[in-house]
């Protein structure tokens, strides 16, 4: 890799950090907007049900192809500029949602505002690039409580501002934030006099990468519609299996390729996806089960009959856990490291689904929330502080954002196993059983006792100099910000 140095200004991390931070929730917000807001919306531009889901498709979409090009395009150009490119992209992305007038240039604007996810894996190359390996765990588990706190608040004020201003003001006010957000970046990061960091970007690996994704996703979409037995599941999902084998083919023979594979032959690497993708489906899971069981009417014995907007206020309490678990976990492990953070927050995820079998009451459902916000925050500060701490410096976008996916992709599997699981046992009058919920609840707890034994048998993360038998060229231990 060329020999990184800054002439002129120095990096300035703690503004840095404050206009990440930010930035990140502003994102964050902007995102969320769409889980509570889409009924709204839906309304707003007289489609059905099924046709206004194609807006959170896109957004999801455009995350999933977006984010690992994101990671090593930050890793081979550098991170200021692949930051304010992606911003200006959002930026656009939240204009076109709040101006749109017809629903297709909305659904326009969700895509553009999906490379919004982009940004995360891009901001722990300029964490890694800033600071100390110290320093990195605290600021990881800062980036993570902005995330979590940003899409709370997008949750809780999407449906207020839509109701009392407009449905424009809903996306155009967080717009405004990220757009403040990157100036700040802008403002406080210096420009580097280098152009790059040095190797280049494998075009046909990420179009690969890209393809299978998309096809995993579209697995995922058709199981959730047509069943995970029917034709075209099984279609898509080998049509994915072929697409990566391919994939991997070609990255192991390339000279340097989009994704490193020999960096997953380390097991703190495949430990920390594994977890990942863990964490992300029983949080998904359990995210899913509680609205659900909230909105069941009281009569049941065990739902509460919550309105909508009740429902957003007490997923706040996990959110609230969320964010005081992300800055405790973050300086907790400079003292017990990370892998005791790991082993931790997989163990209280574990718990949340075990408490969830048995909750009925709403102390209990606060009880189940409280320890799945705990437990992810504290998984996801660890595995992206492993990612990030023992990668190859011009492998940190790359790596985090394959981490970045893995837990999306785990998410999206929870939510969409439980949601199976809850319409398969529905009562006379067409409300869910208890038990069905059980079993859910249930689900996701055995599946965090396998991410529990892999985080408990996971080696203790390297330091940065750790030398990677691959094909990239020497690494510098301590990289400049780019």
């Amino acid at each position: 890799m060329t020999t990184e140095s800054i002439s002129g200004n120095q990096p300035r991390p703690v503004a840095t950090i404050a206009s990440l931070t930010l930035l990140i929730a502003a994102v964050a917000a902007l995102e969320s907007i769409i889980v509570p807001a889409l009924p709204l919306i839906q309304r707003d531009f007289g489609v059905t049900a099924d046709v206004g889901a194609l807006a959170s498709v896109a957004l999801t979409l455009s995350t999933v192809l977006v984010t690992p090009m994101a990671g090593r395009i930050a890793d081979v150009y550098g991170a200021r500029p692949t930051l304010l490119a992606i911003t200006t992209i959002v930026v656009l992305g939240g204009s076109v949602s709040a101006l749109a007038t017809i629903f297709p240039l909305f659904v326009l604007g969700q895509f553009l505002q999906g490379f919004g996810l982009g940004l995360l894996p891009v901001s722990f190359v300029v964490l890694r690039r800033t600071l100390s390996s110290d320093r990195l765990k605290t600021a990881t588990g800062l980036l993570g409580t902005v995330v979590v706190a940003g899409g709370a608040l997008g949750v809780v004020l999407a449906g207020p501002v839509a109701e009392n201003v407009s449905r424009s003001a809903m996306y155009a006010v967080p717009t405004a934030f990220v757009l403040l957000g990157a100036i700040a970046f802008a403002v406080s990061t210096p420009r580097d006099h280098m152009s790059n960091v040095g190797g280049r970007l494998d075009w046909p690996g990420a179009a690969g990468l890209a393809l299978g994704l998309l096809t995993l996703t579209a697995w995922l979409a058709s199981a959730s519609s047509n069943g995970w037995g029917a034709p075209t599941s099984m279609l898509l999902l080998l049509a994915s299996a072929a697409v990566f084998t391919i994939w991997a083919r070609y990255q192991s023979r390339t000279t340097e390729p989009m994704v490193d594979l020999t960096m997953m032959r380390h097991r703190s690497m495949w430990s920390a996806v594994v977890v990942g993708v863990v964490f992300g489906f029983t949080y998904g899971a359990v995210v899913y089960l509680l609205p659900q069981q909230l909105a069941v009417p009281e009569e049941s014995g065990f739902g509460r009959g919550a309105s909508t907007s009740a429902i957003g206020f007490v997923l706040c309490v996990g959110y609230g856990a969320a964010v005081i678990a992300s800055v405790i976990s973050g300086k907790l492990a400079q003292r017990v490291g990370t892998k005791a953070i790991a082993v931790a927050g997989v163990a209280f995820l574990g718990l949340s689904g075990a408490v969830g079998v048995f909750a009925t009451t709403m102390w209990q459902i606060v009880v189940v929330l409280i320890l799945a916000g705990t437990g992810v925050a504290a998984a996801s500060t660890a595995v992206f502080v492993i990612s990030a701490d023992s990668a190859p410096a011009d492998r940190v976008g790359v790596t985090t954002a394959i981490v970045t996916i893995a837990r999306s992709l785990g998410s999206a599997v929870g939510t969409q196993i439980a949601a199976g699981i809850i319409a398969s046992a529905t009562s006379s009058g067409g409300l869910p059983q208890h038990s069905a919920f059980a079993t859910a609840f249930g689900v996701a707890a055995i599946v965090a006792i396998v991410g529990l034994v892999v985080a408990v048998t996971m080696p203790k993360p390297a330091s940065t100099d750790v030398q990677w038998s691959s094909s990239s060229s020497s690494k510098s231990a301590t990289p400049r910000f780019q």
